[in-house]
């Protein structure tokens, strides 16, 4: 008499070769119980439940720390570009004929150095984004232009907000939001003196920044970085930056991105030590109430 671990086998090798719609030729026809259909379906049921690999819990933050620092400069930078302002000159011509690529401030500060939290960071989770930044998720950012300028070289925001585009000149503008990954792009016609259009990412972040310009002037440029996450700063006129209200108790990966090298892959002095970063990112595990605080010395050369 057939064994029923037998039947079952039997049942298995015929199930899959009808799956495979192969060509066979059946001695005879295979008849199988209701009690040997039921210990098919528990074998495949535990079969399935003994392959499937085990969840692994994310282990959550413990706290809160600040990260501070400053980005300086050693040598001296290479003169930024002249612009050719063509087109309404009486007013864009006030803002300057230096292509701004590189500022530097007091101290030999470098203006205008992203740094932000690259790590996925679950936003409707109280535990990863501290209750200061609640506020900032329905804040408005303001990115305005003025003597045919963009006054954010670098504008930053968080992928939840709504960010004005302003045009505070006497001409029109059109302000083209080169998107091309996650944030949606726009191609905005900012009448003079216009107190703002909404720009709306759609909730999505773009893996760095994108380009922004302007049609109607083309020697405007900056850059727009929609981040995953409110953890990230721009440096002052002096090169400081402060994000404060980061996790704590967890490793979190950053990077730091310039309009110039982009991503940061040459070498720099980090607290007085040699250090190269790559793809501009770096990796810290601060504790709860810790600041942990980045001197950064940066060669001229980088920004040749």
């Amino acid at each position: 008499m057939t064994s029923k671990r037998t039947c079952c086998v039997s049942a298995l090798c015929g199930l899959a070769l009808m799956l495979c719609g192969c060509p066979r030729q059946t001695a005879e026809r295979l008849s199988v119980d209701a009690d040997t259909i039921d210990t098919v379906r528990k074998v495949l049921e535990a079969g399935v439940a003994s392959s499937g690999a085990a969840e692994v819990a994310l282990a959550e933050p413990t706290g809160w720390a600040t990260v501070t620092g400053k980005f300086t400069l050693s040598g001296t930078a290479p003169a930024n570009p002249t612009l050719t302002i063509d087109k309404d000159t009486a007013v864009c011509r006030a803002g300057g004929t230096e292509n701004r690529v590189v500022v530097i401030g007091p101290g030999n500060g470098i203006q205008n150095v992203l740094i932000y939290v690259s790590s996925k960071v679950p936003n409707d989770n109280p535990a990863w984004i501290h209750e200061s930044y609640e506020k900032v998720r329905t804040a408005e950012v303001t990115f305005d232009q003025k003597n045919c300028v963009f006054l954010s070289r670098v504008g930053v925001m968080w992928a939840p907000q709504t960010m004005m585009v302003k045009n505070s000149d006497s001409v029109g503008h059109n302000t083209k939001l080169d998107s091309t990954f996650g944030a949606k792009s726009e191609n905005f016609t900012v009448p003079a003196n216009s107190p703002g259009i909404a720009y709306l990412p759609g909730g999505a972040s773009t893996r760095g920044p994108f380009p922004v310009s302007c049609s109607i002037h083309p020697w405007m440029i900056a850059s727009m970085m929609v981040c995953e996450n409110p953890y990230f700063a721009v440096t002052a006129e002096d090169g400081s930056f402060t994000i404060e209200n980061v996790p704590a108790g967890v490793e979190l990966e950053f990077r730091v991105w310039h309009e110039k090298p982009s991503f940061i892959r040459d070498e720099v002095s980090v607290n007085g030590s040699p250090t190269k970063w790559k793809r501009g990112a770096f990796k810290h595990k601060s504790e709860d109430g810790d600041t942990l605080t980045l001197n950064v010395v940066m060669d001229a050369a980088v920004f040749n």
